[in-house]
């Protein structure tokens, strides 16, 4: 996860959000060189007031910043583009995992028709983080979520799997998870589900198969 002064996205743990990462870097870049460019293209402009009349008649200038914005919005949009296909549902899951929210803790089924709860668990290395039950899943597979409630609107959300859900009364939603390694995940509810909205932790143990 990152650190409390982090400017950044938390650590990439699968590949949806190591290109999500890498995107954002590219677009920050990006704008980081537009914004340098124009800034010294309008100071040029300013500084040169007969440069006025070049910009009036040139219709090679008008060619430039009607292309240039396009083929921008084209750069920017094709990996956009991939990252929606790459997060399409995914036919082939290895299991199934149903998701429950109730206020304020979470309820896991397996497919064995397994229930586990996961509330909250006091500790002093990571406050309001810690649960005394984990969902476990294995590694390097994916893994459908049926998320739904069972009261109030909530929200399943794991930040460095790129993942978040809503959990709807009398809905069903699903996504798709899929973790590189074996590790410790965390995560929040992200909808603001009552009095005990911050008390409503996620934790997830990916584990090999």
């Amino acid at each position: 996860m990152t650190n409390m002064n982090s400017m950044w996205m938390q650590n990439f743990n699968n590949y949806m959000m190591k290109s999500m990462d890498m995107f954002n870097a590219s677009i920050t870049n990006l704008m980081i060189v537009l914004s340098i460019f124009l800034s010294i293209l309008i100071i040029y402009f300013f500084m040169n007031k007969n440069s006025m009349n070049i910009m009036n008649e040139s219709d090679e200038l008008e060619l430039f910043w009607t292309a240039v914005p396009a083929l921008i919005i084209l750069i920017i949009s094709l990996p956009s583009m991939f990252m929606l296909y790459c997060y399409e549902e995914n036919k082939f899951s290895f299991m199934d995992v149903k998701i429950m929210g109730n206020q304020w803790y979470w309820m896991y089924e397996y497919p064995n028709k397994e229930v586990i709860e996961s509330y909250i668990k006091s500790s002093s290395f990571m406050r309001c983080m810690n649960t005394n039950n984990s969902m476990i899943i294995p590694s390097n597979k994916f893994i459908r979520m049926i998320i739904s409630s069972n009261d109030v609107l909530h929200s399943w959300a794991i930040p460095s799997l790129m993942s978040k859900m809503d959990a709807i009364p009398g809905r069903l939603n699903m996504m798709f998870l899929n973790c590189k390694k074996s590790m410790l995940l965390k995560g929040q509810c992200s909808e603001i589900c009552g009095v005990n909205h911050s008390f409503m932790p996620i934790s997830m143990m990916v584990l090999n198969k």
